[in-house]
């Protein structure tokens, strides 16, 4: 399985679950839950990116693209579309959510849980919460780093 995400370069191996979605909560785990977020493709990523800042343009010099590897043999959860709570994609995201991906990181049953992405309209893309707690958490393997997020003809129309 890969698996992507944009962040500082000097966090890209840091697997610990202690940043800021830990520090402040975020859409899938509630303050205090280690959790890290990643994109099951590069574009989600790279569309992500648009929910914390106004323009593409802005990421800082230090963010990179981590590419990462985990092998097939690891336990990957689904949130099935029927399991959704109402307004699951709506900011800020609403407690049921964060209850959901809290009680599957309680479980502890696997690795990954893939969720629907907020970036991409309907839920079609799909994004992953990785648990650092669980066994299998060690498997993890950044195996290439990309430093130019965008192609200098994208976003052309917007300045800095």
């Amino acid at each position: 399985m890969q698996l992507f995400r944009i962040c500082p370069e000097s966090r890209l191996e840091q697997f610990d679950g202690l940043g800021a979605s830990y520090q402040d909560g975020a859409r899938w785990n509630s303050a205090g839950r280690p959790a890290l977020y990643f994109a099951c493709s590069a574009a989600v990523a790279l569309l992500e990116m648009a929910h914390y800042l106004p323009s593409p343009r802005l990421i800082p010099a230090s963010y990179r693209l981590g590419v990462y590897q985990l092998p097939d043999s690891v336990s990957v959860d689904a949130l099935p579309d029927d399991r959704l709570p109402h307004g699951w994609a709506e900011y800020p995201w609403p407690r049921a959510t964060q209850a959901l991906g809290d009680a599957w990181l309680e479980a502890g049953s696997g690795l990954i849980l893939t969720v629907p992405s907020c970036a991409v309209a309907g839920g079609l893309e799909r994004s992953a919460l990785f648990n650092p707690r669980h066994a299998d958490a060690g498997k993890l393997k950044l195996v290439r780093v990309i430093e130019h997020l965008y192609n200098e003809r994208a976003f052309a129309g917007i300045s800095p």
